[in-house]
């Protein structure tokens, strides 16, 4: 199983059902509804912020693929 798939089994169903109407925004590529922002020093790795939580993402613009869900805290972005 995909560590983002693992990540979302784990957060409270409030802020999954938020995490999923972002991921649903992200699908219809609708960037002005969500705070999107390109991660420094990757070409084509951007994050999404819901509440506590981050979207990670890489998206080349012909394919999307979710990399991780994790909550915010001091090593989020240390990995990507």
């Amino acid at each position: 199983m995909e560590l983002w798939k693992k990540q979302l089994r784990k957060i409270p169903k409030d802020s999954r059902d938020r995490i999923f109407a972002a991921l649903l925004l992200l699908r219809s590529r609708d960037f002005r509804a969500v705070d999107r922002v390109q991660l420094k020093g990757y070409q084509h790795i951007y994050r999404i912020r819901v509440g506590n939580y981050r979207i990670i993402y890489f998206d080349d613009g012909e394919r999307m693929i979710i990399k991780a869900i994790p909550r915010r805290d001091e090593s989020t972005y240390r990995n990507f």
